[in-house]
Parts: structure tokens; C-alpha cells; sequence
């Protein structure tokens, strides 16, 4: 369960407080309060999870933290309308920082090439009260490693649980995603874990900031159609240009469209993607399975 209040920061807990003087805090709150801490079982974990060499305390983890910050947002705490969404196993996480979620769409086609599989991330962004669940748990002994509050990397959209054999150690796809990802500003930071995660990635490469995202200039826009439309049935998706039009039929051309920063529109009303057509010149007779339309 949840706590009621939100998890004290460093200089309220004061400087260099271990696991140790978190619990003796919690004690002294009395056993009807509620805390940040579970003391009720003793296989509590003795040391912080998910953090670099050397990194110890709570203190320290905050620093560390913070070096990870962008835009002025709060870790946990990031509005979904500066993400990109992704799709993700875990309800209300399937989200990434853009640069993060571009180089995931590309790193998935050369995944799925080479091992025949889409690459599927079971959770990316982290709201802040779903880590301080987490942490619970984790101190409690009843959960995986877990990160203090607000020094995850998935509360800064850069982190990804991944799938699709990649969580199971020695697989041919986690071979593959430790051998490629860094090409990919990816890094398999999961295997340096206290308790190593086979699953655990990070973004890694430096964060470009807004100004320097990829700026999409070609006019082109992918959208979903999720509703039944004649003649194409439900799930139409296809990518739109002015008088132009071509229905996409898998997931790696979607996908291709998104690393290189194409707008897409993943529920669109069939009413909109019908005034979409007209505002771009093309004729809703272009509207069919498998079209490639296009007119000068």
C-alpha cells in the first residue's frame, strides 16, 4: 500500500542517513504512523538499490540524481505532454524523454532484424508515488530492487524494463541488446546492480535539450485510426503528406517513422482522420488496404 505522505528529502533526514537511521526515524514515529519505511520484516534490505559504485547514502543518491535533471522537471513528476509515448507493458508508464524514445524505435527495428522479435519494454517512465510502492516493498523484503524516491532514472523517462528475452540473462537477445544497444546511447546498467537486473537499460547519451531535438520538416504525420472504417477495417494506420497517403502493415514501419521523429498520432478519430484526408488534398477513394497514393 501507498503511503500518505511524501517521502522526506535529504536535509530533512539530515546528511549521510543510512537505511539504519531511516528505520530508527520510523520507529520513533510511532507504529500507527505512516512512513516512508516498512520495519516489520527482517529481511529488509541493508543498502540502497539501483545506484551507481558508490553511492551509499540518501544524500548521495539525490546528488546523483539531480546530475540526470532536465527541464526544469521534477524526477516522478514529468507531465506526459513533454514525453513521447511508447508502448509499454505496465499501465501509465509507456512513456520516454524524446531523444530517449527516438533511439528506442531504432534500436527495436535493428533488434527485431537481427532477432526476430520486436523489442518490448515491460516499463519505462515511473511516476513518483509508484516508486515510493516500489521502495516500500524493496526495503520490506517482499520487492525487487528498487531506487529511493526520486533518484530513478525511470522518474526522468530514460530508463526501460525491457522484454522480449532481454530479462533473461545469457538469452541470444540480451547478448544482443549488452553487444548493440550503446550504439544507441543505450547502456545495460542493470548488469551492475547490487542484485543484477538482466533487464534494467538506461539512456545514457547526452540530452540535447529541446533547441536541438529533431525537428520534423517533411510536412508528414503518422496517425492511427483505431475505430472500423469502410473497406480497411479497425487499427488503420498510415503516414500523410499533402496529397499523399501510405497505410502502414507492421509495426517496424511505424516504428521506423518515429526514430526519425515524424509526428504520430496513436488515437485518431475516424470524423478527424477523414477531415485530415481532406485538408491534405487526398480523395477518400486513396482510403484502401495497402495504399500507396500519391498525386504531384
Amino acid at each position: 500500500m501507498r503511503p500518505d505522505t511524501s517521502v522526506p528529502s535529504a536535509r530533512d533526514l539530515g546528511p549521510v542517513l543510512g537505511r539504519r537511521g531511516l528505520l530508527s526515524l520510523a520507529a520513533v514515529a510511532g507504529a500507527g504512523a505512516s512512513g516512508l519505511l516498512s520495519t516489520q520484516s527482517g529481511r529488509a534490505a541493508t543498502t540502497l538499490g539501483e545506484t551507481s559504485d558508490g553511492v551509499q547514502t540518501i544524500e548521495s543518491a539525490l546528488a546523483q540524481a539531480a546530475t540526470q535533471a532536465w527541464g526544469g522537471q521534477a524526477n516522478g513528476r514529468i507531465p506526459s505532454g513533454l514525453l513521447v509515448p511508447v508502448p509499454a507493458s505496465v499501465g501509465g508508464s509507456g512513456f520516454l524523454r524524446d531523444d530517449a524514445a527516438r533511439q528506442y524505435f531504432a534500436m527495436g527495428l535493428a533488434f527485431q532484424a537481427a532477432v526476430g522479435r520486436p523489442l518490448q519494454i515491460t516499463e519505462g517512465y515511473r511516476s513518483y508515488d509508484r516508486q515510493v510502492d516500489y521502495w516500500n516493498r524493496y526495503q520490506a523484503g517482499t520487492g525487487n530492487l528498487a531506487a529511493y524516491p526520486g533518484t530513478s532514472n525511470h522518474g526522468w523517462g530514460i530508463s526501460c524494463d525491457f522484454g522480449a528475452g532481454v530479462d533473461a540473462a545469457g538469452s541470444s537477445a540480451k547478448r544482443w541488446m549488452d553487444a548493440n544497444c550503446g550504439r544507441y546511447g543505450w547502456a545495460p546498467t542493470g548488469n551492475t546492480f547490487s542484485r543484477p537486473e538482466a533487464w534494467h537499460f538506461d539512456y545514457v547519451a547526452a540530452y540535447p535539450g529541446p533547441a536541438s531535438a529533431v525537428r520534423d520538416t517533411s510536412g508528414l504525420v503518422a496517425v492511427r485510426v483505431p475505430e472500423s472504417m469502410p473497406g480497411v477495417g479497425t487499427s488503420y494506420t498510415a503516414l500523410l503528406g499533402m496529397r499523399s497517403l501510405r497505410h502502414f502493415t507492421t509495426i517496424g514501419q511505424v516504428n521506423a517513422v518515429r526514430a526519425v521523429g515524424i509526428p504520430y498520432f496513436d488515437v485518431v478519430s475516424r470524423r478527424d482522420f477523414e477531415g485530415l484526408l481532406d485538408a491534405m488534398s487526398i480523395p477518400r477513394s486513396a482510403l484502401t488496404t495497402n495504399a500507396d497514393y500519391w498525386r504531384p
